[in-house]
């Protein structure tokens, strides 16, 4: 059988990852069978184990995957906002906002892989850091700014991601808030007023007049 070249490879491994978003979003992680992710992806058993050994290698590359495009997108998003305290507001409501419109993504990511073995459970704990470091990385700025008193920027940080995946999971399993993105400042307020700023002062881009 002839190697797939790297292009064609790449594709393939990409749609066998979207489809399992699918599945595993519509079934669960324990009823998402492998044949139903190829027959979605269109591709074949062969295909699927060139890419991945077994169904737990490619749930944790999806995590992978799934995290890394988040981050890069709320790093993009929010580029353009003039101080860290605008970043780090922004972020917040485009994470919501991205969510909102992409509920399967948020179902897979905080409900459906939960609790089904240490490596995948351990995955999770990365996809937290890497926010919470994009957190902190903003909130250290705006301490040497001045626009924030010294503080525990790490506790801080923790604590941010722990009320945004609250909001998220209580959304994901009782619909609410309805829409999920119309508690975003709400939420952004709350959070800017634990670090001891005025959240008017900080409004996104895009929400200010």
């Amino acid at each position: 059988m002839a190697t797939p070249s790297g292009v064609e490879a790449s594709n393939t491994r990409d749609r066998i990852l979207d489809a399992a978003v699918e599945v595993i979003a519509e079934r669960g992680y324990s009823a998402a069978g492998v044949q139903e992710i190829i027959d979605r992806a269109g591709t074949s058993k062969g295909s699927f184990y060139f890419h991945f050994p077994s169904k737990e290698t490619m749930t944790m590359a999806l995590l992978e995957q799934m995290s890394n495009r988040l981050i890069k997108r709320v790093q993009e998003a929010v580029q353009g906002e003039p101080t860290p305290l605008h970043r780090v507001a922004a972020g917040i409501e485009f994470l919501l906002a991205t969510f909102s419109r992409h509920r399967k993504v948020a179902q897979v990511l905080l409900v459906n892989l939960m609790g089904h073995g240490r490596t995948i459970d351990r995955r999770f704990l990365p996809i937290r850091e890497k926010l919470s470091e994009l957190i902190k990385g903003e909130l250290d700025a705006a301490v040497a700014q001045g626009q924030i008193e010294c503080q525990d920027t790490s506790l801080v940080a923790a604590v941010w991601v722990g009320a945004l995946h609250e909001v998220i999971m209580r959304w994901l399993l009782t619909g609410q808030p309805s829409p999920l993105s119309g508690v975003a400042p709400e939420l952004r307020s709350t959070l800017l007023r634990s670090v001891g700023v005025d959240p008017a002062m900080f409004q996104p881009l895009q929400r200010r007049a």
